[in-house]
């Protein structure tokens, strides 16, 4: 084959697909045009357009909001209050986070999930603290260890912790183990001392007073334990304060007669 001959054939199939894409071109215009179909197509637009301009806000704001949980220091309604105003938009724009946050700062909130409930309310899921132990004169460690300071002092009989700022968590955590080990004797920590030496003391509910030292103070409330039943348990009416500080033994302080 001579290479006019290649060249033309070559120009002939491009001529054929050339061909077939200016008919597809001229059925899709031609059905495109076609006055219902282009009616449709209108149709949609229009609708795209005008439901790019609807305010959600307007027609599907939110009018209530609702408060769930089990509380002894908040109230419901100061709830609802507090949380109305950052409520600032539609069933689908409003900021869920927005309202979380202005409550999760109080006090006496632990955690806080926030919902939409269709068609146009917020359901509000409030967990409260619980406060197990005061802290220094004014502040509440709740179960999870975290410190607040609650708006109202509180009249609940609770463990204190006294100690050097900061250090908060480890007396929490050291309060729990050393009753723990306490549980045989029947006796519970009311107060427990951290003083600036490091050194520790408790004082029990029924005022003794037992004094840890700074060091191995674990390995002498377990001797104290050990030791309690045959040496204390009769006699604690009697003692003022127990002086575990002592490397094989122990000194009691007796109240006046």
């Amino acid at each position: 084959m001579s290479k006019r001959q290649a060249v033309r054939g070559v120009k002939k199939v491009e001529n054929v697909r050339m061909g077939k894409t200016l008919a597809v071109l001229q059925s899709l215009a031609h059905t495109l045009w076609k006055p219902k179909l282009l009616l449709l197509c209108l149709l949609v637009v229009s609708v795209s357009v005008i439901f790019t301009q609807i305010n959600l806000q307007q027609i599907l704001p939110i009018s209530s909001v609702k408060i769930e949980g089990e509380f002894n220091y908040l109230d419901k309604e100061q709830l609802k209050k507090r949380a109305m105003p950052v409520v600032d938009g539609g069933f689908f724009s409003v900021n869920l986070s927005a309202v979380r946050n202005v409550l999760i700062s109080l006090p006496w909130v632990e955690d806080v999930s926030v919902r939409r409930q269709w068609p146009d309310q917020l359901l509000v899921r409030v967990i409260e603290k619980k406060p197990v132990v005061y802290w220094g004169d004014n502040a509440v460690l709740s179960a999870k260890g975290v410190l607040f300071v609650p708006d109202k002092k509180l009249s609940e009989n609770l463990p204190y912790l006294q100690g050097p700022d900061g250090l908060h968590k480890t007396m929490f955590q050291e309060l729990a183990r050393m009753q723990a080990w306490l549980l045989e004797t029947g006796l519970h920590i009311q107060v427990m001392s951290l003083d600036e030496r490091r050194s520790w003391t408790l004082t029990m509910t029924d005022g003794i007073e037992l004094r840890l030292g700074r060091e191995k103070m674990h390995q002498r409330l377990q001797r104290f334990a050990s030791v309690y039943k045959n040496n204390f348990q009769s006699e604690m009416r009697k003692i003022k304060h127990i002086d575990m500080r002592y490397t094989n033994g122990f000194a009691v302080a007796w109240t006046e007669a």
